[in-house]
């Protein structure tokens, strides 16, 4: 499928996976949609990257998704890609770092889809691709991220039941599931890990994996595909 003058909306792209598919996008003649919570990173990221326009809100505040997104045009691929990390142990995990990791990592998604259902269901072939995570379908052995884990749980099944439900119609959904890469959401999170650790990999190798499924025949879904560091070096 040729993805020039396509137009495409990727969630938590002011950086990292984000920004780099969107910069990735916007050479192959898509017309990309910037999002972030940060106006000023929007709109830095609409000049790096080439985009067409951005979109400023801030999916720890699910009650304003709805609005910032109800009013965009047509739209044919939407990335749902934003997300923060949160590890240790369950008993020392902040409530208000629980909350921001359901409302970001999963029920912003949930609203954004809603809301844009409508836009894609219109395009002559729309997509739905959801950057979910290896942490959404399997628990690390020796290793846990009991919430972060949850939520990816739960962006794995709505992914699976969106599948079915849009099975046989002009809607492709799809799930894409890395494990860890080379980007500052560690960082962000306060985690003191270097900038390459052994079962991190790079996110152009992510960003070429999702060029790929959204590229496929129309008759074609790739509904889950894992990426994962093979080599611990």
């Amino acid at each position: 499928m040729d993805l020039k003058d396509k137009k495409a909306l990727i969630t938590g792209s002011t950086d990292g996976l984000g920004k780099l598919l969107a910069a990735t996008l916007v050479r192959k003649g898509t017309q990309v949609i910037i999002h972030g919570r940060n106006k000023e990173k929007v709109e830095n990221s609409v000049k790096e990257t080439g985009a067409s326009a951005g979109v400023v809100c801030d999916f720890n505040v699910p009650d304003g998704v709805v609005g910032a997104f109800s009013g965009m045009g047509d739209l044919d691929i939407l990335v749902n890609n934003a997300g923060v990390w949160l590890e240790g142990n369950t008993v020392d995990a902040p409530p208000e770092k629980i909350l921001e990791l359901v409302n970001v990592n999963l029920a912003s998604h949930l609203l954004v889809t809603r809301t844009l259902l409508p836009k894609l269901q219109k395009a002559g072939f729309g997509q739905i691709l959801n950057i979910v995570s290896i942490a959404g379908v399997e628990i690390p052995s020796g290793f846990y991220h009991t919430i972060y884990s949850a939520v990816k749980f739960g962006m794995q099944g709505f992914t699976e039941a969106m599948v079915k439900e849009f099975d046989n119609k002009n809607l492709r959904v799809m799930g894409f599931y890395p494990g860890g890469m080379e980007t500052k959401i560690f960082e962000k999170a306060g985690d003191k890990y270097l900038d390459h650790e052994p079962w991190m990999f790079d996110p152009k190798e992510s960003v070429e994996a999702i060029i790929f499924m959204l590229t496929r025949d129309e008759k074609v879904n790739i509904k889950r595909l894992d990426l994962i560091n093979h080599l611990q070096a």
